[in-house]
């Protein structure tokens, strides 16, 4: 049992504090790398008070004394996959030597079942020699350990990442919330209107802001309530606004689906019956919409940013919204006082590019 610890402390850190920090990994998407290494960091500055983050590419190495990755795979909606960190080696022939056998037995036992996978970050070897490496280090670790290979259904996850400088590895988990999600898409929910924002980026945008369980959100542009649902989905407690009421009937078809509490109000979002909340996150007309419900879309944002620091407390970035890139939310935002946090741009079609912005109040 001694060389089973040793094992497990190779990726482990004592600290001056006598506190002992395991490294994770959290591995992102692809669709959009900087927006999915924001959304991390903002939910791990919402659980841990020192966040250490190393990346490399699309991986993040985090060093923390508490699990994340659960937590990131149950909130994150640009991380494919994540784990604890439980190895670090000089090369992967180091893997299949005599000596690394306590390495597996450390993992599992006879009685457990597993699948490996390789993960080349910032270096690359071939798809005929990674795929060898797998059925080497399965047949290395079913001798060592003692237990069975399960592609479909594995007790035990195990990922190899291969770096530039190391390998390390990993027990891991794949993002189930990723399905989820697919499932949740605006034309698979009770009521669709197109303009209604598909749920990845409303999680997104929600987590970017640490949308928490039991705070207030508001959505002053809610239409059918596509964020309203993902923050709903986190545990908050909703309030929608919308001038138009069909909208508003198909938003509290939707949040009733889910079954937590919600408010849904037909008012002008230039005018917001509410005197506090704990975030704002929205998506205002803009486009083809760009005049809607008796009002420009630009003038509809700055009379409610105008408002925003009377009806939130918190000089944290409680503030998300999503707009047409023309429309230069930062300047609005700066004109009316305030300070950009976070500014993403991606591009949606050829004829719309779309910007995400934090606001600190």
């Amino acid at each position: 049992m001694v060389k089973c610890n040793v094992c497990f402390l190779a990726a482990t850190i004592c600290t001056s504090s006598d506190e002992y920090l395991t490294k994770w990994f959290v591995y992102v998407s692809g669709e959009n790398v900087e927006l999915a290494k924001a959304e991390v960091y903002s939910l791990l500055r919402s659980v841990l008070s020192d966040v250490r983050i190393d990346w490399i590419e699309r991986l993040a190495i985090i060093e923390s004394a508490i699990s994340i990755s659960e937590f990131i795979l149950d909130r994150a909606a640009l991380t494919q996959r994540a784990g604890r960190i439980i190895y670090e080696a000089d090369s992967v022939e180091s893997l299949r030597a005599k000596e690394s056998s306590n390495i597996w037995r450390c993992l599992m036992t006879s009685r457990d079942t597993f699948s490996i996978k390789i993960l080349c970050v910032g270096t690359n070897i071939e798809s005929e020699k990674r795929n060898q490496l797998e059925r080497d280090l399965g047949a290395h670790i079913k001798t060592a350990a003692g237990a069975n290979v399960d592609l479909r259904n594995a007790a035990k996850q195990i990922l190899v990442i291969l770096t530039d400088e190391n390998v390390l590895i990993c027990l891991s988990n794949d993002s189930k919330l990723r399905i989820d999600l697919k499932d949740r898409e605006p034309g698979k929910k009770p009521f669709f209107h197109p303009s209604m924002m598909n749920s990845k980026l409303a999680r997104v945008m929600c987590n970017l802001v640490q949308v928490k369980k039991g705070e207030v959100m508001l959505d002053p542009f809610c239409g059918g309530g596509g964020i309203l649902c993902e923050a709903s989905y986190l545990g908050a407690f909703v309030i929608g606004l919308d001038l138009n009421w069909k909208l508003l009937t198909g938003a509290r078809m939707n949040l009733r689906e889910i079954g937590h509490k919600y408010s849904i109000i037909q008012a002008d979002a230039q005018h917001i019956p509410i005197s506090s909340v704990d975030c704002i996150v929205t998506d205002p007309p803009y486009g083809r919409s760009s005049s809607t419900r008796g009002g420009q879309s630009i003038k509809l944002i700055e009379t409610m940013l105008e408002r925003i620091d009377s009806i939130i407390d918190s000089r944290e970035e409680r503030v998300c919204i999503c707009g047409d890139a023309e429309m230069n939310l930062p300047r609005l935002v700066e004109d009316c006082g305030l300070l950009i946090g976070l500014d993403f741009k991606m591009r949606v079609h050829s004829g719309l590019v779309r910007e995400i912005v934090t606001i600190k109040v």
